[in-house]
């Protein structure tokens, strides 16, 4: 909205707004052109810096990068072509908006201009309507830009902040998690582990029950990333309490059971986890198992190219705290393996989508059966990332190979 002031016939004045203030830079080497442009801006409420050729524009805007520029073309010296070509490059000045103020009227020399980097264009004579309509339509983008650029930095200031808590967290899980494998004189271990993000849901724990028994936790949180990685620190402290005093995997899925479920009543309910116990005794070859909706583990035998799965009935924690998990046994002899994993580990995905699948696992863990444990895990993920590119993956993913040895 505009209305005639009472300084003098013709001199625009337009009602104060949010980019009333800002600062502008006039440049011509014409004095007259300059005071008459400043007067204009001053009366509608702007700050108005000026300069007389194109060497002092630069050194001005890069003292107070004004918030808007009037540069005139035919200047000595460096041009006004030159001088918008400097600023467009430059970082720090690119985005600041650009008026080219000219007599020139061809179109190559507008083309010029726009090559330049300008933003706008004002005929010599100018109209004081027509500055002052651009000036504020310029300033208008010149505000949108500045909120993006101060919503970019917010978001980066926020995501370094939550990378640093992402570290944390990852520093904090990465002690949960085993630093060394048991040293077992018949048993060799391996276990590889790929979260989505900085941490994740898959949890692993090594449980000392003698001499030559061995416990072996295997879990898997509903869901990944933060959430999940705190549920997992939750779930280690329970087991490793429980553990303390029991060790037959189905007792211990059901203590473990009940109390996770007490934990995630309320806004937790449908928060679950699947797990696998098993305690191996190396001088038997005995095992005992029981599984709390988990992926069946596959048991390699080392005199038939068999793969067994262990099958096992039993819910995933935290669903029904009236869930009883059934402890079960078989045998294992020298050369046998067996691989625990979670279902992340089949549920990668290459660039089109295509799922991996269980079945594609299971036989690919049958076609390198009878590599040693370490170089056998090394060889399935190998495989899994070849398949998968470098496609973003929907799970966390955790392989753990244990191979009685010969």
């Amino acid at each position: 909205m505009q209305e005639e002031s009472p300084l003098g016939e013709g001199i625009v004045v337009f009602e104060e707004s949010w980019e009333s203030g800002a600062q502008i830079l006039v440049v011509d080497d014409v004095v007259t052109n300059v005071e008459l442009m400043r007067l204009q801006l001053t009366r509608a409420g702007y700050q108005v810096v000026t300069a007389f050729n194109g060497e002092q524009a630069l050194e001005t805007i890069k003292k107070t990068l004004p918030d808007l520029i009037l540069l005139d073309v035919m200047m000595p010296g460096m041009n006004g072509f030159e001088v918008c070509a400097k600023l467009k490059e430059d970082p720090h000045t690119q985005l600041i908006p650009v008026v080219l103020v000219t007599a020139l009227h061809e179109v190559e020399d507008r083309i010029k201009g726009i090559e330049a980097g300008a933003d706008d264009f004002i005929s010599k004579p100018f109209n004081r309507v027509e500055l002052l309509t651009r000036v504020k339509s310029l300033l208008r983008i010149r505000k949108l830009y500045r909120q993006l650029e101060k919503s970019y930095q917010e978001i980066e200031a926020k995501n370094a902040i939550l990378t640093e808590e992402l570290r944390m967290a990852r520093h904090v899980q990465q002690h949960l998690l085993p630093a060394e494998f048991p040293n077992m004189n018949k048993l060799a271990f391996e276990v590889t582990y790929r979260p989505t993000i900085e941490i994740g849901g898959d949890f692993y724990d090594f449980i000392p029950v003698s001499d030559d028994e061995i416990g072996i936790f295997l879990s898997d949180v509903s869901g990944h990333g933060v959430s999940a990685a705190m549920l997992t620190m939750v779930i280690s402290t329970m087991m490793r309490s429980i553990t303390q005093e029991a060790h037959e995997p189905g007792v211990v899925l059901d203590q473990l059971n009940r109390q996770f479920g007490k934990m995630v009543e309320g806004e937790l309910t449908g928060t679950f986890v699947t797990a696998f116990s098993v305690v191996i005794n190396q001088s038997t070859g005995r095992i005992q198992y029981a599984n709390a909706g988990h992926p069946s583990p596959l048991l390699l035998r080392g005199d038939v190219d068999i793969v067994e799965k262990l099958d096992t009935e039993g819910f995933p924690l935290g669903l029904f705290d009236t869930a009883q998990y059934e402890s079960r046994e078989i045998d294992i002899k020298p050369g046998d393996k067996l691989v625990l994993y979670t279902d992340g580990i089949y549920d990668v995905v290459d660039e089109q989508k295509e799922l991996f699948g269980l079945s594609r696992f299971v036989a690919l863990v049958e076609e390198l059966r009878h590599l040693p444990a370490k170089e056998m895990a090394k060889e399935i993920l190998a495989r899994i990332s070849v398949f998968a590119q470098n496609a973003p993956q929907p799970d966390d993913i955790c392989l753990m190979v244990i191979e009685h040895l010969r």
